[in-house]
């Protein structure tokens, strides 16, 4: 997805060395698994179009179910990304430790 895509860049222009993008884990899915600073960190990608905020989309149902994924590799952190991608630009948000 461009979403990913575009998360995948701007984590790895940060630092981030990707690991694994669209990682199954059982009936689910991590988006994309990085490594930063050491630490394995699973990333929850939303994506949105036009002046929307995605982070609307990542609600406590969502975070609870990434977390557990997350928790069945033994990853401790999760990190959330929204992207809004409009005709113009993408903006790219980056919450880090959510979970």
């Amino acid at each position: 997805m461009l979403g990913e895509r575009i998360a995948a860049c701007f984590l790895a222009e940060r630092g981030a060395e990707i690991l694994g993008r669209n990682v199954r884990v059982g009936r689910g899915e991590l988006d994309l698994i990085v490594a930063m600073a050491g630490r394995r960190v699973a990333v929850e990608v939303k994506t949105a179009i036009g002046e929307v905020d995605p982070i609307h989309q990542f609600d406590d149902a969502k975070a609870h179910q990434v977390r557990a994924l997350a928790a069945h590799l033994r990853i401790p952190r999760v990190d959330y990304v929204g992207v809004a991608v409009s005709s113009r630009h993408a903006l790219v948000r980056w919450l880090p430790g959510i979970g």
